[in-house]
């Protein structure tokens, strides 16, 4: 996990933040892609090739539920994240959810972006959790689609527990408190989106099939 830039974390100082999250989950052959701002985002200028170039749903923040992200000695603790509002989940994409093959062990990510009262994006990108999918539930209907997975990093989801740990460095040297720190700032600078400050992102609605998607850095 990335930590905020100094633009993002300058803005967190401010009364009121609106942060917009990002999620990928690269399911075989139709990739999800949606964003927490309730307008869908064409990203562009990032440098990240899962981010640039791909166009992001709008669903509203209330229809996220991610767990705490937490990180401890380690690695971190698997996350949870639950999506729903999505298109609606036709026979063919209800087909590929249905087959394990298609996502299990591939990859997940999601990243956040600190936005102003104004609506306003402060900073850039900021990597909030990557790992690999190893459970997947769904259901839908004609209003909408819920998605609902469970995301492990590398070592979780293809191997057994090594129990080494990179941070460990005060059993070697007791006044380097270096790991502790690390762990602080980690767990201290990440936060579901249900509990986001300042409410929504002030953007209603969507944008339906032929529209083309404002880019994220024109907003």
């Amino acid at each position: 996990m990335s930590l905020p830039d100094i633009d993002a974390v300058a803005a967190l100082d401010a009364p009121v933040i609106k942060p917009v999250w990002f999620a990928f989950l690269d399911i075989n052959g139709d990739p999800v892609r949606c964003n927490t701002s309730g307008v869908s985002l064409l990203v562009d200028g990032t440098g990240d090739p899962d981010l640039d170039g791909q166009t992001f749903t709008g669903i509203g923040g209330d229809l996220v539920d991610i767990s705490p992200v937490s990180v401890r000695e380690g690695g971190s603790e698997r996350v949870t994240a639950q999506l729903s509002g999505l298109p609606p989940l036709d026979d063919d994409i209800l087909g590929q959810l249905d087959n394990p093959a298609n996502w299990q062990g591939r990859v997940a990510r999601l990243w956040r972006t600190i936005r102003n009262a104004a609506n306003e994006q402060e900073g850039g990108f900021q990597a909030y959790y990557t790992g690999y999918m190893t459970a997947l539930d769904f259901a839908g209907d004609e209003s909408g689609g819920i998605i609902r997975v469970t995301i492990e990093t590398y070592l979780a989801a293809f191997s057994q527990a090594s129990n080494r740990t990179y941070l460990d460095q005060e059993r070697y040297d007791p006044d380097d408190w270096s790991a502790r720190a690390s762990i602080a700032i980690a767990n201290g600078l990440t936060q579901n989106p249900g509990a986001v400050i300042g409410g929504g992102s002030g953007y209603g609605g969507g944008y339906g099939g032929g529209v083309t998607a404002p880019r994220v850095n024109d907003l």
